[in-house]
């Protein structure tokens, strides 16, 4: 995102029979001179419930999954929802997540990717370099909105 534009975030849980089919993020792009755009991801549960099959790690629902991609994607208006992320993402409960874990579920969130780009921007954000992101690492990351970028193409 350009300094000289702002996005707003809307997300929509799409249901049927009380379950969640699909997370998606409605964002308005503000560009300067009063234009705006508008952008979508949409997260599928068969494409998530595929990735978990394929990779053989069931850890959590989809519905968990969508409390954990809200921060992902909304970065700072999901703030609050942060540590609720963090600790779903804490398998272990070790007080810090894996990286090479949760990169396995961006192509998820960011079609096209592959764990392995992931885990470089995951890198990033491992400050101490113990390969895991404690809670302010994976604070500081999120506020960065870098998942949310690349969800929206822009790094």
């Amino acid at each position: 995102m350009s300094s000289s534009s702002q996005l707003r975030v809307q997300e929509i849980l799409h249901r049927k029979d009380d379950k969640i089919t699909a997370a998606e993020y409605v964002y308005d792009e503000f560009i300067s001179k009063g234009k705006t755009r508008q952008h979508r991801v949409i997260i599928k549960r068969d494409e998530f419930e595929h990735i978990a099959a394929v990779n053989k790690k069931p850890w959590f629902t989809f519905e968990n999954f969508t409390k954990i991609t809200r921060p992902l994607l909304m970065a700072n208006d999901a703030e609050e929802d942060i540590p609720e992320a963090f600790q779903l993402l804490d398998l272990d409960k070790s007080d810090k997540i894996d990286i090479n874990e949760l990169a396995v579920f961006m192509p998820a969130i960011v079609p096209n990717s592959n764990p392995y780009m992931m885990l470089r921007y995951f890198q990033s954000a491992d400050t101490n370099s113990d390969y895991g992101l404690n809670l302010d690492e994976f604070t500081a990351f999120i506020k960065k909105g870098v998942i949310r970028d690349l969800a929206l193409g822009r790094t």
